[in-house]
């Protein structure tokens, strides 16, 4: 059990695949150092995220988006874990002159996680951990054509996506440890011939893992790195509204683990960005989840 919660939980099983909205920008799935664990969990998640759009560097609309995620992962053997989660989306576009809300259910993700190799000590405490996923993600969420101009606003994107990511843990301590992940969404075209850009993902952190009283404080720090490319219309790039670039982030959370409960939060920053030519700036987000733990 020691060896187990030394491990380092943080971002329980943090799948933010959902949708591509607001020119694409969407977080690939990410499982984080949860994966060097054995519990089984079943909880909840929110997030916002906000976003600028820009014309002749003028802003004209500010997008806010409200996410809810039921998620849940297993442990089906000693190498293989299964995890998913079902979204809920509410958006908000405020222009000069109006305003609109979209919601409803998004596309609904599954992952499979491999553990290549993992490394414990005597007391069961994991030295070094790493996996590799893959994911796919269900076109069963509300989208429309990408001739609504509201088409970005929508929780699901109407197209099969796939998804590969590889997850590194290393405890240089049981106080602290590194942990890099790197993810691949290929994203496939709608029934109106439309397809987002594939994007990549790379993070990595530093994490402090703190005993207090009874309880656990996790805490980490770091950089993510996410890439878009140009989105398609039946093979083609479409003019002025590709949606591609790339966006880095700082991002900081804090997890407190209980003997039954993880709470996380997080919050990214970004300081460098560049979507679709500049007329699109992502602004703070931030995530709060509650997991039930259930031991394997």
């Amino acid at each position: 059990m020691r060896g187990i919660i030394l491990a380092g939980l943080l971002h329980i099983c943090t799948i933010s695949f959902a949708c591509d909205i607001c020119g694409g920008v969407s977080s690939n799935a990410s499982i984080g150092l949860f994966a060097s664990t054995q519990f089984h969990t079943i909880g909840i998640r929110s997030s916002y995220r906000g976003f600028s759009t820009y014309m002749n560097g003028i802003r004209h609309s500010q997008e806010f988006l409200f996410g809810q995620e039921a998620q849940f992962r297993t442990q089906l053997n000693k190498r293989f874990q299964l995890m998913g989660t079902i979204p809920f989306q509410n958006a908000i576009q405020i222009r000069d002159f109006g305003k609109d809300f979209v919601s409803g259910i998004g596309d609904p993700t599954i992952i499979g996680n491999f553990i290549l190799y993992q490394k414990r000590d005597s007391t069961g405490f994991s030295k070094n951990f790493l996996s590799m996923g893959l994911g796919v993600k269900a076109p069963l969420g509300q989208t429309v054509s990408n001739a609504n101009v509201l088409k970005n606003l929508y929780p699901g994107t109407g197209s099969w996506d796939f998804l590969v990511l590889t997850n590194y843990t290393k405890q240089f301590s049981k106080l602290w440890g590194w942990q890099t992940e790197i993810s691949y969404a290929h994203k496939g075209k709608d029934k109106f011939g439309f397809q987002y850009g594939n994007s990549i993902q790379v993070s990595n952190q530093v994490f402090v893992n703190q005993k207090i009283g009874s309880y656990r404080l996790i805490v980490s720090t770091g950089v993510n790195y996410e890439q878009y490319a140009a989105s398609r219309l039946n093979g083609e790039p479409i003019v002025g509204a590709t949606n591609q670039g790339m966006l880095l982030s700082a991002r900081a959370s804090a997890n407190i683990l209980t003997y039954r409960w993880l709470w996380s939060f997080s919050v990214q920053q970004p300081f460098m960005q560049n979507i679709n030519e500049g007329s699109i700036r992502q602004n703070t987000g931030a995530t709060i989840s509650l997991n039930y733990l259930l031991k394997k």
